[in-house]
């Protein structure tokens, strides 16, 4: 299970972690975030210790989704280093995400 940030713990998560972070922007009613959920299940299994994955609700977390330019969902990003590095937008497959990720 994917733990959800908010903008209390976003810098905690994100900003103060060194190496990799994979965030998905999501809304609670998107189908398509629905099947990407497993899939990030999977590569945060997959790739424990070398990409925290989690997770944002764009419905609740507006400003966050705003910070980062957020317009369709699902959207991930990449962080390395607390830094944006990378973003892709819509349902993927596992291995379209695997080597997106490239890492």
């Amino acid at each position: 299970m994917l733990f959800d940030l908010t903008k209390e713990n976003f810098m905690k998560h994100v900003h103060e972690t060194s190496g990799y972070v994979l965030i998905e922007f999501y809304g609670p009613t998107c189908k398509s975030c629905q099947s990407l959920l497993n899939i990030l299940e999977d590569i945060s299994d997959d790739y424990y210790g070398k990409i925290k994955v989690f997770k944002i609700n764009c419905e609740t977390e507006s400003e966050l989704a705003d910070a980062y330019d957020i317009f369709s969902l699902p959207t991930m990003i990449l962080f390395e280093h607390g830094n944006p590095i990378k973003e892709l937008a819509g349902l993927h497959s596992y291995q379209d995400i695997e080597s997106w990720l490239s890492i």
